[in-house]
């Protein structure tokens, strides 16, 4: 499979929270490693995460708009957007 990361991923597993945009609901998720320009994050499977939320973390205590970009079981990948 061919890399298509321009930044390195750094482990990190900790705590997080997805917020949906529509409703204010949010989901806890755990980000399995994160970059400048996106992470992998893992929620409940039960949990309808949508393809744009706001992800807040716990580690740095900062928001970021995110894009889902794939989609592997409980398991997905985001990339962060700005607006």
């Amino acid at each position: 499979m061919d890399e298509k990361r321009f930044s390195g991923r750094t482990d990190c597993f900790s705590a997080a929270h997805i917020v949906v945009e529509d409703t204010g609901r949010r989901l806890r998720c755990l980000v399995w490693n994160m970059s400048d320009t996106g992470a992998l994050l893992e929620a409940g499977e039960d949990d309808a995460v949508p393809e744009a939320f706001t992800l807040l973390t716990a580690i740095d205590q900062t928001s970021r708009r995110c894009a889902v970009v794939r989609r592997t079981g409980a398991r997905f990948g985001v990339v962060f957007v700005e607006g």
